[in-house]
């Protein structure tokens, strides 16, 4: 889905246009930027003649012009397709009605304002200041009335300079707090319209007006304020999911590690890029994870000592006496940037994907770190570790690299794309990576006490999660088809997109248009810092069918080898595990997605089949610990634990379950 320009490459179709008097064919460049607003100037000759400040959700768009008159054109004069509604003071209403797209503008100069030619297709805005605000109205029956006109006229000249995102943890509840400030030139508060995405006003109190207009995200309601807030719910990370007696088969989990350490190096790894290698060095490290805690510490060693000598050469850019050609990282100053060699995806050519590369590093680095914090510490690796966090989520005072790269603080969420060289704008596909690799930031910082990290990482990971199931799963839609709170238009007709685009979402993949692969891409890598994609179970049910639909049994046991059984059957185990297991159980043999192995899977299903379906996540169920969880099943409730401390702590959840944890491990509770 998305809003279709009738006519992309023309200068004005079905709306309207700001053009300069004296200057065509102008040069756009970034001026400046801020967390949710960007400044963009036209030059020609090299010369600044124009600029415009764009401010995430705002219905105003603050225009400027250095050389000549600002002129605002349309595709008509007056007539069936455009036309005005509006004429007092500063502030000239237009309509434009071209190609089934009606519009209404509102146009207000600075100060004392005449417009010229308005029954034409060129207006001119004459003021002092040369200085106008457009305003995109909201859509009605007919013609805007002078109260809506009014209305957004108030704060029309209220220019925004900039917007600060910040955020903080509760950690009380874990619940992370997130502040829009909205900022003049001279970086005080200042009063506007401001604009709250469905991710924002569904998660606040701020009051908001009866204006509101539809978005490629959904509706956008309109607060006048100077700032606004909103809190989301942390859905808590592990490190891997616990081993509870009873509830697997011993010798065939033991079977399957062994037969994983059996196949040698050589399989375990076989890619040299930042991708494919760090994929495999995540199920090398969720195997760890297993092994150790089954009691298979000479196989959990093998894996580990492996898996550090990996790490360390990327992390070394010398390893035998001369500079590395490859599996090193280098930084380049031009792009403020960390690159790794070899590159995958273009994340060298367009800087594409970072998150998604260095996150499955970090999250392997972290398991070696559970076990050996001296691996991580400042003479060791932890200044690479912590690099490599940079380089993907950034302070805003780093002075190597950009705040947060890939996570846009004002959506919510991430894109992968690095030039955004798109007529759609930025994409992003797989959530689950994005989450990955911010759950990975949470438990590299639990390990080594770094608190900084620890709620740095719980705000891109809550983030990630909560934008998952407002915009790519429209879950409030899902609940309640047609109301405001619906962010899929009514067309679209499915539960899920797997693509978001910056003017909508498309049912798709970039490598496949199998169903197995446009929504399994949301559940790898197949862990335990993506737990958020099994939060609503009766969601779930509708999912695996969509995504099974296609199977020739509508199972993951009728999928082709290369459609991600084993992915299928762990999501399927989130919401119904005796039936995945029973799936799983028809099949003798299988090829393993590429960040997966066998004895996961394995793990993954039996434990789930003993938990139920995650119950913390949402709000309702809340801990003061970020890696306190709880399952439910059958009335029964797990409350999983992992004190990643050397001493006993006390959780609380707000149900008024305590849990004394255990130091450097796990402690599970039902009730």
């Amino acid at each position: 889905f998305a809003y279709t320009i009738p006519d992309p490459f023309s200068e004005v179709f079905d709306g309207i246009a700001i053009g300069n008097s004296s200057f065509a064919d102008m040069d756009a460049y970034l001026k400046d930027h801020s967390d949710g607003a960007v400044i963009v100037e036209w030059q020609s000759g090299g010369r600044a003649v124009m600029e415009a400040t764009f401010v995430h959700g705002s219905p105003y768009v603050y225009v400027k012009a250095h050389r000549g008159q600002l002129v605002v054109r349309t595709l008509r004069s007056d007539g069936g397709e455009k036309g005005t509604f509006y004429n007092q003071g500063n502030s000239l209403g237009v309509w434009t009605s071209v190609a089934g797209n009606h519009n209404n503008f509102l146009i207000t100069g600075e100060g004392e304002t005449t417009f010229g030619n308005i029954a034409g297709n060129e207006i001119s805005v004459n003021n002092a200041a040369n200085e106008l605000t457009l305003t995109y109205l909201p859509r009605t029956a007919g013609l805007p009335n002078d109260a809506m006109a009014s209305f957004f006229e108030t704060r029309a000249r209220n220019v925004v300079a900039s917007v600060e995102i910040d955020y903080s943890v509760d950690r009380a509840d874990n619940e992370v707090a997130v502040t829009h400030k909205y900022l003049d030139s001279n970086g005080a508060p200042i009063r506007t319209l401001a604009g709250l995405h469905p991710l924002h006003w569904k998660h606040s109190a701020q009051p908001t007006s009866g204006y509101q207009v539809r978005s490629a995200r959904g509706i956008i309601k309109f607060s006048d304020t100077d700032s606004f807030g909103y809190q989301l719910p942390s859905v808590g990370v592990l490190p891997a999911l616990p081993s509870i007696d009873g509830t697997f088969d011993q010798a065939t989990l033991e079977a399957l590690v062994s037969e994983f350490v059996a196949q040698g190096p050589a399989a375990w790894n076989d890619r040299t890029d930042t991708y494919w290698s760090g994929k495999n060095y995540g199920k090398v490290a969720e195997l760890i994870a297993i092994a150790d805690a089954i009691g298979m510490n000479a196989e959990a060693t093998l894996l580990r000592d492996w898996l550090k000598s990996e790490l360390a050469d990327w992390f070394t850019a010398d390893s035998n006496g001369s500079l590395d050609v490859i599996k090193y990282f280098v930084y380049d100053d031009e792009w403020n940037t960390l690159l790794g060699l070899e590159e995958a995806f273009a994340a060298h050519q367009q800087l594409n994907d970072h998150h998604f590369h260095y996150g499955y590093f970090v999250r392997a680095a972290a398991e070696i770190c559970r076990k050996d914090i001296a691996w991580c510490g400042a003479d060791q690796y932890g200044p690479m570790i912590e690099l490599l966090i940079r380089d993907y989520a950034a302070d805003a005072d780093d002075p190597m690299f950009p705040r947060l790269r890939n996570f846009d603080p004002a959506n919510g969420f991430s894109w992968a794309s690095g030039p955004a060289n798109f007529v759609r704008g930025n994409n992003n596909e797989s959530t689950s990576e994005a989450a990955n690799a911010y759950g990975a930031i949470v438990l590299y910082g639990l390990i080594t006490g770094k608190e900084d990290l620890v709620e740095k990482g719980m705000y891109l990971h809550a983030s990630t999660a909560a934008a998952y199931w407002q915009y790519w799963n429209d879950i409030d839609g899902y609940k309640s088809p047609g109301s405001e709170g619906e962010n899929f238009p009514n067309r679209y007709g499915r539960i899920t997109t797997s693509i978001i685009w910056g003017d909508g979402g498309v049912f798709a993949t970039w490598f496949s248009g199998a169903f197995a692969h446009i929504l399994g891409i949301q559940g790898l890598p197949s862990n335990t810092l993506i737990l958020h994609v099994g939060q609503y179970a009766d969601y779930m049910v509708d999912y695996v069918a969509l995504g099974l639909s296609e199977s020739s049994n509508r199972k993951p046991s009728g999928l082709p080898d290369d459609q991600w059984r084993d992915l299928w059957w762990n999501l399927w185990a989130m919401t119904d595990a005796d039936a995945s297991i029973a799936d799983y159980e028809t099949v003798a043999d299988y090829v393993p997605e590429a960040g997966e192995t066998k004895a996961h899977t394995y793990h993954w299903l039996h434990t789930f089949r003993r938990l139920g379906q995650l119950k913390t996540g949402t709000g309702a169920l809340t801990s003061d610990y970020p890696a306190a969880l709880a399952f439910e099943n059958n009335g029964v409730i797990s409350y999983v634990v992992y004190n990643f401390t050397g001493d006993p702590i006390v959780i609380s959840y707000s149900d008024g379950q305590i849990v004394n944890a255990a130091p450097n491990g796990f402690t599970v509770i039902t009730k």
